[in-house]
């Protein structure tokens, strides 16, 4: 045996393992889908103003704001008016909690830290028929915030992040229906 087959075994083996190890580590990937499982015809999507039944001010307006923010930021479904749209997404914002999480050290009575909720029910139609495609229910966002100045405004001012954090979820269990 010369010299160069004796060197040609162990590379041989070593490609053998290689080959083995990208087996293993690529098997957890088969259901992976490259691009969207989302047919083409349910790609657009409306997302009328949610009804207010939290009593918070202006929680339907951020909410919907955050949706449609979060559906563009995304990029599987394409915004569009009521009338061309495939599907819809119909809301109602139910409550909004603050939760106090911690109080000033020096004063025990005065909270400095709290944990704002807002919940919604939420529910995407396909338009032509009706029929429930994606039915997230009842979807919670949160923020923590820390009370700067009086409590309205920091409240007013977590408002849209707890908003945002909703949105999220909303549009993953929209998009994530198709899996």
């Amino acid at each position: 045996m010369t010299r160069n087959n004796k060197m040609a075994w162990p590379l041989r083996g070593r490609a053998f393992v290689g080959a083995g190890l990208l087996a293993l580590m690529t098997a957890g990937c088969a259901h992976y889908h490259l691009g969207s499982s989302v047919p083409p015809e349910k790609r657009t999507i409306s997302v009328p103003v949610f009804v207010n039944a939290s009593g918070q001010p202006e929680a339907e307006v951020l909410v919907t704001q955050a949706v449609l923010s979060e559906f563009r930021r995304e990029g599987t479904m394409h915004i569009a008016s009521h009338d061309t749209a495939a599907l819809e997404v119909i809301g109602r914002v139910t409550g909004c909690t603050l939760t106090a999480l911690r109080n000033d050290h020096d004063r025990p009575y005065i909270v400095v830290e709290y944990r704002m909720e807002l919940t919604a029910d939420v529910k995407v139609v396909e338009r032509a028929t009706g029929k429930v495609v994606a039915n997230p229910g009842k979807v919670t966002g949160q923020t923590i915030f820390r009370t700067e100045a009086d409590l309205a405004t920091t409240k007013h001012d977590a408002l849209p992040r707890a908003a945002a954090d909703l949105a999220k979820v909303v549009v993953r269990d929209t998009v994530g229906a198709w899996w």
